[in-house]
């Protein structure tokens, strides 16, 4: 089978899932946000091993389906506490378990909770505003029309590197292409849906910014791990992480500024 065929047949099988569970909402959205997280944290401690960093498996998936459960159940209420608990435990497993660098090592666990469960927590937080089954749409459209652009746009006129140390593949033109795209789809979208956030040109190009950061961070985590994708639980198209990347900092992103303008 070749890799083509993987990639459309996961996303054949895939894509009616996460949007038939995005249109529900409730508990079908937040079982598949947990999977997602969960998932990710297997890469995520994946990469920590190969940076010679192995951290405790169970602390990550605990805390990871703790902390989605507290947004879940209370929204951002219980975000600070669940998060000062995870901060706490960690701290004392690593000056308790006589590691070499336990204050490295505890950094990379604190910083898969909020990479791998604080920031899909936000797709539950946003899915719960009102207009937020559209505004998740928007998004979403937003955030693939700002890959798709990056990629097609680069590859055809990239010239100047956008970051060659993180990820060489990637060029100021590819950028600047997707995060166009980005504000044409949006502006299109959100005239039809009648959001009223923020003129869809400009939420276009905030999404698009934000895209653009979340794949580089990506970029960087794999880069420092020497992998070349999070993981190969996706046929063809590798991890998860490898397909909410840019998600991860979009929809946290949207989702501040629901908060903000009201």
């Amino acid at each position: 089978m070749t890799s083509l065929t993987k990639r459309v047949l996961t996303a054949a099988f895939s894509i009616p899932i996460v949007l038939g569970c995005l249109y529900r909402g409730g508990v079908p959205f937040f079982i598949l946000v947990l999977a997602a997280s969960l998932a990710a944290m297997f890469e995520l401690r994946a990469m920590m091993v190969e940076m010679k960093m192995v951290v405790s498996g169970p602390l990550l998936y605990l805390g990871a389906a703790a902390l989605l459960t507290a947004i879940y159940l209370k929204g951002e209420v219980l975000i600070a506490p669940v998060l000062l608990v995870l901060f706490l435990l960690a701290a004392w497993q690593e000056l308790s378990s006589g590691a070499a660098k336990p204050f490295s090592r505890g950094s990379m666990v604190l910083l898969a909770v909020l990479y791998g469960a604080f920031l899909p927590g936000h797709f539950l937080l946003l899915r719960t505003q009102p207009q937020g089954l559209a505004m998740l749409f928007l998004v979403l459209l937003g955030t693939w029309a700002t890959d798709t652009g990056a990629y097609f746009i680069g590859t055809r006129w990239g010239r100047h590197k956008l970051a060659p140390t993180i990820s060489p593949n990637k060029s100021v033109e590819g950028a600047i292409g997707g995060i166009l795209l980005a504000a044409l789809v949006t502006q299109y979208v959100n005239s039809r849906l009648q959001i009223g956030l923020l003129p869809g040109w400009v939420l276009g190009i905030v999404i698009g910014v934000a895209a653009a950061v979340g794949d580089l961070f990506e970029s960087a985590l794999k880069r420092e791990a020497g992998v070349k994708d999070s993981g190969r639980i996706l046929p063809g198209h590798g991890g998860v992480l490898d397909r909410i990347d840019s998600l991860l900092f979009t929809v946290p992103v949207v989702y501040y500024l629901t908060r903000w303008m009201g």
